[in-house]
C-alpha cells in the first residue's frame, strides 16, 4: 500500500485541509463516529483507532470520553508520526505496538497487528481498504473477539446502495462535492488512482457481514455515499 500522501495525491501537512475538499460531511462523520464511544460501559474506555491517520479522529473520542486511553493503528509511518504528535503518548515498534503513558501506537496493517482487548474500536476512511468479502468477514470476527461485552465498533466511510440508479447518483454528489474545489479532469484523476486500492461495499453487505460475526449493528449516520455503521457485542 503506498502512503496516504501518495495515495490522495497530496502532501502530508495538508491532509488535515484537503480531506474536506475530498469527504463531504467529513465533520460529522468524525462526530458521529467518535459519539459511539460514549455508549461504552468503560468510564476509561480502551479505544483502538484502526487507520488513526493525523488523530483527528482520536482527538474527538477524547473529547467524548476524556479519560479514555488510545491504541493507534496505521501503516504510514508518517501519517502516524503526526498522530503522535497531535496526541502525546509512545510509538509502537515493528507493529508490536508499545506499553506504558496513557496512548500507543503500532506500524502495520490492522488487519495483522494484534488488536488488544478493548471497549470500542474507530474508523474513518479506512476500512475499505480491505478489498475482499473474505477478509473484510475475517477482520469483523477479529475485532469482535477483541471487543468487551457491551463494545462498540464504529466505521465512518463510503457504503454504496444496491440499486445501480442509486449508486451513480450517490457517486455524482460525491464528485459533484470535489467539483467545488477541482476541475472535473482532477476528479477523474483522482477517483482513477484511489480506486487503485479502495473499495466500497454496498452498505447491506456490510451489515450483513457485522451481523454474521456477532454484532447488533446499527446505522447512526447517514449521508450517502457516506454513513456510520456501528456494531455493538451484546
Amino acid at each position: 500500500m503506498t502512503s496516504v500522501a501518495e495515495h490522495l495525491k497530496i502532501r502530508l501537512s495538508e491532509y488535515d485541509r484537503r480531506i474536506r475538499t475530498f469527504i463531504p460531511y467529513y465533520q460529522e462523520l468524525l462526530d458521529v463516529t467518535a459519539g459511539t464511544v460514549a455508549f461504552s460501559r468503560n468510564g476509561a474506555p480502551l479505544i483502538v483507532d484502526l487507520g488513526v491517520g493525523t488523530g483527528a479522529l482520536t482527538r474527538r473520542c477524547l473529547e467524548v470520553a476524556p479519560r479514555a486511553r488510545i491504541y493507534g493503528i496505521d501503516a504510514d509511518p508518517g501519517m502516524l508520526g503526526v498522530a503522535e504528535k497531535r496526541l502525546g503518548g509512545r510509538g509502537g515498534n515493528g507493529g508490536k505496538g508499545s506499553t506504558g503513558g496513557r496512548h500507543s501506537f503500532a506500524a502495520g496493517d490492522f488487519t495483522r497487528v494484534p488488536i488488544p482487548r478493548c471497549d470500542a474500536i474507530v474508523a474513518t476512511l479506512s476500512l475499505h481498504h480491505v478489498h475482499s468479502v473474505p477478509a473484510k468477514a475475517r477482520l469483523y470476527r477479529r475485532l469482535f473477539r477483541a471487543l468487551r461485552p457491551g463494545g462498540v465498533l464504529a466505521s465512518g466511510d463510503a457504503f454504496l446502495s444496491e440499486s445501480r440508479a442509486l449508486r451513480r447518483a450517490e457517486m455524482e454528489a460525491w464528485r459533484g462535492h470535489m467539483r467545488r474545489r477541482y476541475s472535473a479532469r482532477e476528479v477523474g484523476a483522482f477517483f482513477a488512482s484511489w480506486a487503485q486500492e479502495d473499495r466500497y461495499l454496498p452498505l447491506d453487505l456490510e451489515i450483513e457481514l457485522l451481523k454474521r460475526a456477532g454484532f447488533r449493528v446499527d446505522v447512526p449516520w447517514r449521508r450517502a455515499p457516506f454513513a456510520v455503521v456501528a456494531g455493538w457485542r451484546r
